[in-house]
């Protein structure tokens, strides 16, 4: 990602691309900000447009703009938040003069903003916003914070497309700017941060986690790890963890969602100690007697089965009463699974007062409910299978925001 670590009216990134006219154009990005102001997210000029096509988040109308062509077209419906991770994407196409702005996956209305191809020299810059062709910069429209995954098409992606992108999953790369193979040009601090990011960022790539813990050392409403999973479509289902924590609030435990419901299988405990509060298929069950004590290491199992519509919880081998919660509905993806904050929308919406402090391990889940005596054998750390839709000992993973890996704690009785 590029890091913009300070405001000024100078440092930027310079996008370089082959294409002089086009009449058609999608652009994404991924940006992560704490700004309360109005910022720049994209600007590519012209020597007759200086806003041939930007996109910008006015702060004090909560609005994320697309100008084309020095036109402007606003969208009120953006849950854009500092301190978090969004993707924004927005399409225009000349013919039909329509403007349509994604953000985060939400799409607004399609709107009349102007016909006729962009086209000329363009100049294309993240960072700043041009006020002149390549230059004009103003402090106070600067963007601070991260940016990542930018790509352009000189076409409109459809919905779909552009779903995949927010998603992270298969999607053809843009054949204008493309992150993958991106022609670019610092002016200004950028690329010893840059540097700095690459070598300690966390890529989604299968990794060999036993005797090891996630470590969420604060509350945050960005700070989260997501799980990666190739399974899309569950009928069943079992998810199991140990987790560890001394908050006396509510806290997420563990939260999976999907476009079509926000709490597909969600997991929180409840201020009470003895109170989780289970989702499935938003739709939602308080289980009550089993003491979550602070500061000591529980063992959790969850299950569900879309058959019966029966669901149970197992507290350090403990079952609850098995309750009817929903039937005949699978979880279906895209899925996203997120640990440390409680996704309100689909990878997004966190709320600091639901997230999670403390240590969590042995993350495991399978796409059938497991049965009593593998739930005790998880328990008691007995052999037992690891699971098949995420397995800690090959865990596919991203880290966002201040999580560490830790060796797990283990306190032993010395002589």
């Amino acid at each position: 990602m590029f890091t913009f670590p300070q405001q000024t009216n100078t440092a930027r990134v310079t996008l370089t691309t082959s294409t002089a006219s086009f009449n058609a154009a999608t652009v994404c990005h991924r940006s992560f900000t704490d700004l309360k102001r109005d910022h720049i997210l994209f600007s590519m000029a012209t020597r007759s447009n200086s806003n041939a096509f930007l996109v910008f988040w006015d702060s004090a109308n909560k609005e994320m703009e697309t100008h084309i062509k020095d036109a402007k077209k606003e969208y009120g419906g953006c849950d854009y938040k500092p301190g978090m991770w969004h993707s924004i994407c927005s399409t225009w196409d000349s013919v039909t003069g329509l403007v349509q702005i994604w953000c985060d996956g939400r799409p607004s209305s399609r709107m009349f903003i102007t016909n006729g191809p962009i086209s000329g020299s363009t100049i294309t810059i993240l960072g700043q916003e041009q006020d002149s062709h390549g230059g004009g910069f103003d402090l106070k429209q600067s963007f601070v914070g991260m940016m990542s995954d930018v790509h352009m098409w000189d076409y409109t992606l459809s919905a779909c497309e552009i779903q995949k992108y927010v998603d992270e999953l298969n999607f053809t790369p843009g054949n204008m700017l493309n992150w993958s193979a991106l022609d670019f040009q610092f002016n200004g601090r950028m690329a010893l941060y840059l540097l700095l990011l690459m070598l300690t960022a966390c890529a989604a790539t299968p990794q060999d986690l036993s005797g090891q813990m996630f470590t969420f050392p604060q509350e945050t409403n960005s700070a989260h790890v997501r799980l990666t999973t190739s399974r899309q479509v569950l009928s069943a289902v079992t998810v199991c963890f140990r987790s560890f924590s001394d908050l006396r609030r509510a806290i997420t435990l563990f939260s999976l969602s999907t476009p079509s419901a926000a709490n597909d299988f969600t997991m929180f405990k409840l201020a009470a100690t003895d109170v989780f509060d289970m989702w499935i298929r938003n739709t939602h069950m308080n289980f009550i007697g089993q003491d979550y004590k602070l500061n000591t290491w529980h063992s959790l199992c969850s299950t569900w089965d879309s058959g019966s519509g029966l669901f149970q919880m197992w507290l350090d081998g403990q079952p609850s009463s098995r309750r009817f919660m929903s039937a005949g509905s699978n979880i279906s993806g895209p899925i996203i699974i997120v640990l440390g904050q409680d996704q309100d929308s689909h990878g997004g919406g966190f709320d600091i007062a639901q997230s999670f402090v403390g240590m969590m391990s042995d993350v495991h889940m399978w796409d059938h409910v497991l049965s009593p005596c593998e739930i005790q054998n998880y328990a008691h750390h007995l052999n037992l299978p690891p699971g098949n839709v995420l397995n800690w000992n090959e865990l596919e993973f991203q880290i966002i925001g201040r999580v560490l890996i830790e060796d797990k704690q283990k306190i032993e009785t010395c002589y």
